[in-house]
């Protein structure tokens, strides 16, 4: 890891701090883009007041924009609470609620609109951890699959079918199969005939011609 050399801040020597216990290799150096990195890591970190004054004076999306033509996985971090936010000001609730408004909508605009991921931490402390878990764990392979939860699956390709449509359970397919015997007679029949089988309402029973005979892509 990398942080600029221009970084003497709680938030950089707490991530000095922890990337030490984590054997985090660090060097310091002026950087010209993020204030941590590597060959494909840049992180910009900010308080909730700098964040909002970058915003203000319109040098937030500029940095994003160096950010990203230069490095594959780029972050912002924004650290601190909204309350403290035009703390060191003297201004009014309205005045303060529009500030707080504009912050959030140039985080959603990031979001939406840029490869820039944001997170907003409560403390600097969080920020140091997050930074030093990125670095940490940089070229560790993570096996997603592992992680996400399986979808359930039976012994009958042809229920595994039918429950993808909305509305039907495995119960309601098991039912459907019962009466019509494979997915062709399934399709050939009408809706009168598919709502005589039990739990299955007209609507349901749309879906179901409409998934297995339509020509054109069918959503949820």
């Amino acid at each position: 890891m990398i942080i600029d050399s221009r970084e003497n801040s709680k938030l950089s020597n707490n991530v000095i701090m922890l990337a030490n216990k984590a054997r985090v290799e660090v060097e310091r150096k002026f950087i010209e883009v993020g204030d941590y990195i590597s060959n494909s890591i840049c992180i910009e970190a900010k308080s909730v007041s700098d964040f909002y004054y970058s915003v203000k004076e319109k040098r937030m999306f500029n940095q994003i924009s160096n950010m990203e033509d230069n490095y594959d996985n780029c972050i912002l971090v924004i650290h601190g609470k909204l309350s403290e936010l035009g703390t060191h000001l003297r201004v009014d609730h309205t005045v303060l609620t529009k500030m707080k408004r504009r912050m959030l909508g140039a985080m959603s605009a990031i979001t939406l609109s840029t490869k820039t991921k944001v997170l907003w931490v409560p403390s600097h402390k969080d920020a140091a951890e997050f930074i030093v878990a990125c670095f940490y764990n940089e070229d560790r392979e993570v096996d997603l699959s592992k992680m996400l939860p399986k979808k359930k699956r039976t012994d009958d390709v042809r229920v595994d079918l039918l429950i993808q449509i909305k509305g039907i359970t495995q119960e309601k397919a098991k039912l459907l199969l019962e009466k019509y015997g494979s997915l062709a007679n399934i399709t050939k029949s009408d809706v009168k005939s598919l709502m005589t089988v039990e739990k299955i309402g007209k609507i349901t029973a749309t879906k179901i011609l409409e998934a297995l005979n339509d020509e054109k892509e069918v959503s949820y």
